[in-house]
């Protein structure tokens, strides 16, 4: 009986594992095909936002795409290739010295004379109808000889040249008609970080009409092709659009299709494109293209002050709260500064209304402004502001941008240079024009002198500047009403510049 029953038991035991295994199979089926179901379903529980949101960002793209296609199809065909050519003639060997050991036939043979012709590429941008072409004047003061290649391969002699070297803007004419001019637009309202297009010649004729695109990397850059004898007029586009070799002269276009600058220079360790280009903005090449065509040269308005930029110290020595603006280091006589009563010592910081970074930058805007305009300068004058209104003038062709000493037996050191005393033998050494003031003989590298560009032979004439020196005597005496941690300016003449030198007195 007991046996018969045990049996039961685990009948029942083992009936009921098994629909429990069972349940669980079924349940575990059911889930692995809701699972498989969501897997390979559409993505119904995925939020409609973020498939709606790649199709835009798709969409964005592709209409950004298609913007630099329909721009490079309707601004190529406004740019061309300009070849300069120059014929050169090798320099004779003849009675040369090595004729003794070679023979008067060997330089014959391996050097012959004669004339060859050097050429050079740039680019251009046709900017009316009737053949005028916008360039770079480092572009065609390459060679006599210019011919203008167009898109469709025509080529021209270019039959007027006009340019202007102190801007690096050239304008030619060429004998067409028709001619796709590109559209005209504004520099000004061009912000960094906008796309632009660059289009030229690049190293050869193989690659003209290359398009590259970048943004607007910056702008108003100056001191970029600051020559070793003068400052150019600079405000320059940055851009890291691709812009190499043979690319000077071509066009740098917007989105809409608008010429903004002219490709001008590279900043580069290679000689090729490191991302960082400048374009002459398209409203001063306009301006100088033209006053080229129209009077044959460019008319630029005048204030009639020199100038240098304010650095820490100098702000220092003006009670200013930071470097920036320009310092007025002259007033030429009977000048639009002069009659309004500019002084040596203003910083113009403001020219109606905007804010003047450096001398490059006043330089630009006044030049850039009408002869005979009226506008209002904000200065600071002995840490405090002032605003004046002038009428410039026009600026003069021919201006450049005015009883014995005793010896000092010990000359006297400070802020790394060696100064002393002018007397005659020391102003026909350093060939001085002046007997007064005091002489800078020696500048130690690296002090705070040579950071200011104070070289031996330079001469300062004021310290402060209401307080000019005639002699090491004035000079000591006028500095020791300095205490040291204050700021002292001094006026230091270099031949026929003068510029502003600040100095903190060392401590004791």
């Amino acid at each position: 009986m007991r046996r018969t029953l045990s049996k039961v038991f685990l009948a029942i035991s083992l009936f009921s594992v098994g629909f429990i295994v069972a349940l669980i199979l079924i349940s575990d089926f059911e889930w692995t095909q809701q699972g498989q179901a969501a897997n390979t379903s559409p993505a119904v529980n995925a939020p409609k936002s973020e498939s709606t949101m790649g199709e835009d960002t798709q969409n964005s793209a592709l209409a950004l795409n298609n913007a630099f296609v329909e721009i490079a199809k309707k601004t190529t065909k406004s740019v061309v290739t300009i070849r300069t050519t120059k014929v050169i003639e090798h320099p004779s060997m003849e009675n040369s010295p090595f004729e003794e050991f070679f023979g008067e036939d060997f330089f014959k043979r391996f050097y012959p004379r004669g004339e060859f012709k050097s050429s050079a590429l740039g680019s251009g941008v046709i900017v009316s109808a009737d053949g005028y072409i916008l360039t770079n004047h480092h572009v065609v003061s390459r060679g006599e000889e210019i011919t203008v290649k167009l898109k469709d391969g025509r080529e021209f002699q270019a039959e007027e040249v006009k340019s202007d070297e102190m801007t690096d803007i050239a304008v030619i004419k060429i004998d067409a008609e028709d001619l796709p001019a590109i559209q005209i637009g504004n520099s000004d309202q061009l912000n960094v970080g906008e796309w632009v297009l660059a289009i030229g010649s690049p190293f050869s004729e193989q690659l003209q009409h290359t398009v590259t695109a970048g943004i607007v990397s910056a702008k108003g850059r100056t001191d970029v092709m600051r020559t070793q004898n003068r400052d150019l007029y600079e405000d320059f586009i940055q851009t890291d659009a691709a812009i190499n070799p043979g690319n000077s002269g071509g066009a740098l276009v917007n989105l809409y299709g608008q010429l903004v600058g002219v490709n001008t220079a590279i900043a580069t360790r290679s000689g090729g494109s490191q991302g960082v280009g400048f374009a002459i903005p398209i409203n001063m090449a306009t301006k100088v293209m033209n006053d080229l065509i129209e009077k044959g040269r460019v008319v630029r308005a005048w204030l009639g002050v020199r100038i240098q930029d304010v650095d820490n110290d100098l702000a220092k020595s003006m009670d200013m709260d930071r470097p920036y603006g320009a310092a007025v280091l002259e007033v030429v006589p009977e000048s639009p500064a002069a009659e309004e009563d500019l002084k040596v010592g203003d910083v113009i910081v403001e020219v109606d209304g905007n804010d003047v970074r450096n001398s490059s930058d006043l330089r630009t805007r006044i030049a850039g402004l009408e002869p005979g305009s009226e506008h209002k300068l904000t200065i600071i004058r002995k840490g405090k502001e002032k605003t004046v209104s002038v009428a410039l003038g026009e600026l003069p062709e021919n201006i450049a941008d005015g009883g014995p000493t005793r010896e000092t037996p010990e000359p006297t050191r400070q802020f790394g240079m060696t100064l002393r005393d002018i007397t005659p033998a020391m102003a026909q050494q350093f060939n001085l024009s002046t007997d007064s003031g005091v002489l800078v003989t020696e500048v130690e590298r690296g002090s705070p002198a040579a950071e200011k560009n104070i070289r031996p032979g330079h001469v300062i004439t004021h310290v402060g500047l209401d307080n000019p020196v005639e002699n090491m005597d004035e000079y000591r005496e006028a500095l020791s009403k300095y205490k040291p941690g204050e700021s002292v300016l001094l006026i230091v003449r270099a031949g026929e510049n003068t510029f502003f030198a600040g100095f903190e007195i060392p401590e004791e």
